[in-house]
């Protein structure tokens, strides 16, 4: 549990480190002084997620059982929430985040976690009968409830999230191949579907197949990233010595963050933030093999899935191997949401670890 807990607590203050100099043109910009979001990061992220982490790793893991429901049915409301007008807020042409007096939330991000700690349960008390596939029908109805509501926000990227990860943990507890064959076949169809019938989603493939083609509209961001990445060289332009950040680059701070670390650190310093995430998925699959109790055993798989997942969809999506989703990267992307979720689940992850 030691590695895990290090490689997270290096993940973030890295992520701190970068906010501190990628985000100042940012926040003269629109706030007028040069450490706007940085402080927002510290006081809702960090600060915020390192009280979620104590409380969730001291909070006995298996009591959740009972919470796994009422989190879902919350996340519902939540996600509902983000449509009704003086709650939720539309920004950057989706509707993503609730504020309340002044405090943002972006439920979707909540959403991950509470379908791993519904799942977790639901298949441990499934176990005998995970090989019947009438499980499905329960199975499908909450993947595609919440997954529904998030992509109607839209949020592509998260929904895509959410599905990987329920059919990792449904796989992982030992369903047919033929079943989740089936099911992927027909996610690739929807996947096309939904690609097709959104222009924008549209624009964004066929960026990806032909980055060049349209450099200045949809292409942009792609090309922006791909020109960031490559003037780091090996050993990068140094620490707030990068140009990309001042209005060049779209997402500094949020989902192109890999750019930039490439472009101030080099290959060298992007190579090792992807050790690290790699360092971590292993210790978090170490926990998952060595958890005393199946349903604590699917909390961490569930978990490692997620953010193991995402952290290598964004830096594949940055450097153009893959098409761009808009998925931030784990522990360091600027959102106080998501970090703080992010650290809920870690705790979680070490009170399983813990009762050992």
């Amino acid at each position: 549990m030691l590695i895990f807990l290090a490689s997270t607590s290096i993940l973030v203050l890295f992520g701190l480190a970068v906010m501190t100099n990628a985000s100042i043109p940012m926040s003269q910009s629109k706030h007028g002084e040069s450490f706007y979001y940085l402080k927002h990061q510290i006081i809702y992220g960090a600060g915020l997620g390192l009280l979620a982490f104590f409380l969730c790793s001291r909070f006995n893991h298996n009591r959740l059982k009972k919470l796994a429901l009422p989190f879902l049915l919350l996340t519902v409301i939540l996600l509902i929430l983000v449509f009704v007008p003086q709650i939720g807020y539309r920004s950057g042409g989706a509707n993503r985040w609730i504020n309340v007096f002044n405090f943002s939330f972006q439920p979707s991000e909540f959403a991950k976690l509470a379908i791993i700690i519904y799942l977790a349960s639901w298949l441990e008390s499934k176990k005998d009968k995970i090989k019947n596939t009438a499980l499905l029908v329960p199975f499908l109805f909450w993947l595609g409830l919440i997954g529904g509501l998030v992509l109607m926000e839209p949020d592509m990227g998260t929904f895509l999230i959410i599905c990987a990860v329920a059919l990792g943990m449904y796989f992982a507890a030992g369903a047919k191949i033929k079943t989740l064959a089936a099911l992927f076949l027909v996610g690739v169809v929807a996947l096309g579907a939904l690609i097709a019938v959104e222009p924008y989603r549209r624009q964004r493939f066929t960026s990806f197949l032909n980055p060049n083609a349209d450099t200045s509209g949809q292409g942009y961001q792609l090309n922006q990233a791909l020109i960031t990445v490559g003037s780091g060289g090996v050993f990068g332009l140094g620490l707030g010595k990068g140009i990309q950040k001042y209005n060049y680059l779209p997402e500094t701070i949020g989902d192109s963050v890999f750019a930039i670390i490439s472009e101030e650190l080099g290959f060298v310093g992007a190579s090792f933030v992807l050790l690290l995430y790699l360092v971590w998925i292993l210790s978090g699959l170490k926990l998952a093999a060595t958890a005393k109790h199946v349903y604590g055993g699917y909390l961490i798989l569930g978990t490692v899935i997620w953010i193991g997942l995402q952290a290598f969809i964004n830096t594949l999506g940055i450097l153009g191997l893959i098409p761009f989703t808009g998925i931030p990267l784990p522990f360091i992307s600027y959102g106080g949401s998501a970090l703080l979720i992010e650290l809920a689940a870690v705790g979680i992850v070490a009170n399983v670890a813990r009762s050992k």
